[in-house]
């Protein structure tokens, strides 16, 4: 899971749904604003010392992952500091957000 690209796994998917829906007129070229993909699945993360907190100097990883990279935003509930379904939901309109910022 991990050694494959997320151009591979979105190559995957868009054939997938086309191959599912095409019949009944689904278009995945149209039909797909953007895709989302979670490596982390279920499992709880235990970051690092610093992961939360950063200096003046140096902005902590948490923040940084936040950032928007291009059409790419990650939305994940760890990202609060707390794991829950609220949280993640939470995180998850941030970044729909951010990509609907590119969007516009």
């Amino acid at each position: 899971m991990f050694t494959t690209s997320y151009a591979e796994y979105e190559r995957q998917i868009r054939r997938q749904l086309q191959m599912m829906f095409g019949s009944v007129g689904f278009d995945a070229r149209r039909d797909i604003a953007a895709i989302v993909l979670n490596r982390w699945g279920h499992a709880y993360i235990a970051p690092q010392p610093g992961f939360y907190f950063g200096t003046a100097a140096h902005p902590a990883p948490i923040e940084v992952v936040r950032h928007r990279y291009g059409r790419i935003a990650f939305g994940h509930s760890e990202l609060s500091g707390r794991q829950s379904w609220g949280r993640a939901a939470q995180e998850g309109r941030r970044a729909l957000a951010q990509v609907l910022d590119v969007l516009d």
